[in-house]
């Protein structure tokens, strides 16, 4: 879920949750980046079109507690960034994660440093 989005309206988390489970399709990787990476905005992604070093950023207002999953349904790898300031799992600050084709990840939003990726099979 991505709470940012309405929890400042004093929801509940979990309607919050309900409300903010949207669904995002067929989006473009884009950019080479960090900053020029497509930035995901949905709870829920799916990459159809990945050109050969492109990349997406997760949600730049993620916080702790939030979380987002991205599908690669796109020909090629696509790096995956933090938020500017963040580290996905192990990884260097603002470093991408490289998500295979065919594979999804959930990305949870532990702190406002990190970030840590859970990968299907």
């Amino acid at each position: 879920m991505l709470g940012y989005k309405v929890l400042a309206a004093g929801l509940s988390n979990f309607l919050a949750a309900c409300v903010c489970a949207d669904t995002q399709a067929s989006i473009s990787a884009a950019g080479t980046t960090q900053g020029t990476a497509t930035e995901l905005t949905a709870a829920d992604n799916e990459l159809t079109t990945v050109g050969a070093g492109s990349g997406v950023a997760l949600a730049s207002a993620i916080a702790a507690g939030d979380s987002q999953t991205v599908f690669n349904a796109g020909a090629n790898a696509v790096k995956v960034y933090p938020p500017v300031g963040m580290k996905i799992n192990a990884l260097a600050t603002n470093a991408p994660m490289l998500l295979a084709t065919n594979t999804g990840c959930i990305f949870k939003c532990v702190s406002t440093t990190r970030v840590f990726g859970v990968l299907s099979a």
